[in-house]
């Protein structure tokens, strides 16, 4: 059996719910090798104008995670037909179990679909959490998430300021990592030293929407 996670939008109280096809916290057992992990973003929403605010909000999004690990580092492939560890990929509604579905993505050590992620294209998207409401969700926080299930991070019930926390207020700007998350994705994939000054410049383009003007 795979096991997927999914995004899902709630009217109820603005908040966008994630809900995953296994139960509990214990952690996933699977996690990607040392070294480079290769992805493709293998197609564009026209909900965004500018194609390269796509391309720049999944770059945003894997960057959040590689600022805090030294084990991994993420590389963009380009040619359409080169096997990768992760496709990235808007999907029409009918790929997803709801209409209230906006993406999921799969666990390391599932095989071909590992790491997955897939973005259900009927949403109405943009880039960032700046300029989100309920009608349209933010690509960033969104991508964060489904990113660290997509590095092998289950839920964190514990926490609702982590970002892998199981749901997030469309009324909130929520794009950064917590403690929690940074601890447990540094468990696996090894702690990355980097000037904390450098880290907050990047926290301060994503909050402030900087990266998509």
């Amino acid at each position: 059996m795979l096991f997927h996670c999914d995004a899902l939008a709630c009217t109820v109280n603005n908040k966008v719910e994630f809900k995953e096809s296994i139960e509990g916290i214990t952690e996933w057992p699977h996690s990607w090798p040392d070294g480079i992990i290769t992805y493709r973003l293998n197609n564009l929403t026209t909900d965004i104008e500018k194609h390269q605010h796509q391309e720049r909000a999944v770059t945003v999004a894997l960057r959040v995670w590689q600022l805090r690990v030294k084990n991994i580092r993420f590389k963009r492939e380009y040619n359409p037909i080169k096997e990768v560890d992760f496709n990235i990929s808007f999907m029409p509604q009918e790929k997803f179990s709801s209409p209230s579905v906006l993406a999921h993505a799969w666990f390391p050590g599932q095989g071909g679909i590992s790491g997955d992620v897939e973005i259900n294209d009927k949403w109405d998207w943009v880039t960032h959490s700046k300029i989100q409401d309920i009608g349209h969700p933010p690509l960033v926080p969104v991508l964060i998430h489904e990113f660290g299930h997509s590095l092998g991070l289950r839920h964190d019930t514990t926490d609702n300021e982590s970002i892998m926390w199981p749901s997030f207020n469309l009324g909130q700007k929520k794009n950064d990592l917590g403690p929690n998350d940074i601890e447990r994705i540094q468990n696996r994939y090894g702690k990355r030293t980097l000037s904390q000054r450098i880290i907050d410049y990047f926290k301060r383009r994503r909050d402030l929407g900087l990266d998509f003007r």
